[in-house]
């Protein structure tokens, strides 16, 4: 059976408690800010003509204060934590994290320094993403997903079939899988993915920005060991019910 550590938490002071008691791990998979939030754009769209683009509320762009720093305040808070993600890597672990298609290479030119070699870009495909209204710039479809191993040893790689190992996955966006009110809640199913490969049953999988929880619902369904740190409270029991859940339906097949 699987074990669970969900920390309610501080990342940059979780891991490093973790680090102090000599913890490591074998997959970091993480969804940490972008730092993209923006105002709600507050137009009334309740009686525009195109039934795609009418909407009873105003979109939200702001995911939290989270993702609303300055900008260098952002650089170096990706450093620590991305640091410290690196000190509890074992040699030949893996580090994926979602990030900004702005600021993804951020991720590689600082693994470098880490001693992190980067392995590949991932690109998530959202197949109904978000109208555009103005019509001045393609849809905003795709997510990266950055890919690197620690060291020189060889990373956990477990190839599948050739048409499942392409560097692309396609899900619909949130709005027709969501499960939570989470505004970045990822699909379980592409982190299944992700962890079929990069990882193997019993290792130690860890999600320092654990959101609503996906990354732990995944370790569940696949047999691996989870830590999970999420700020905030909300978030954080979300998440913990999602994942007891997940537990409990598991223990039933």
């Amino acid at each position: 059976m699987s074990e669970v550590k969900l920390i309610q938490g501080d990342c940059l002071i979780e891991m490093q408690k973790l680090i102090d008691k000599g913890v490591k791990v074998d997959l970091i998979c993480t969804d940490p800010p972008y730092n993209v939030s923006k105002l709600n754009d507050n137009r009334d769209r309740s009686k525009m003509g195109s039934p795609i683009m009418r909407r009873k509320k105003p979109l939200n762009y702001d995911f939290g204060e989270w993702d609303n720093m300055e900008r260098q305040e952002f650089l170096d808070f990706t450093k620590e934590w991305y640091g410290l993600c690196v000190d509890l890597l074992r040699d030949g672990g893996t580090f994926i994290s979602f990030f900004s298609k702005e600021d993804v290479n951020y991720l590689g030119w600082m693994g470098k320094d880490m001693g992190v070699r980067y392995r590949n870009t991932f690109t998530w495909h959202k197949t109904n993403p978000v109208p555009s209204f103005r019509k001045v710039n393609y849809l905003s479809s795709c997510e990266y997903i950055y890919m690197g191993s620690k060291g020189e040893s060889a990373w956990t790689f477990n190839f599948k079939q050739q048409k499942e190992m392409h560097n692309f996955f396609e899900t619909p966006n949130k709005s027709s899988w969501g499960v939570t009110k989470h505004p970045t809640e990822k699909p379980v199913t592409l982190i299944k993915h992700l962890l079929e490969i990069h990882s193997n049953p019993n290792d130690i999988v860890l999600d320092c920005f654990m959101g609503s929880g996906t990354t732990g619902v995944a370790c569940q369904e696949l047999n691996r060991n989870f830590i999970g740190i999420e700020l905030d409270k909300k978030y954080y029991e979300i998440a913990e019910k999602r994942i007891k859940n997940a537990n409990e339906q598991k223990r039933l097949v």
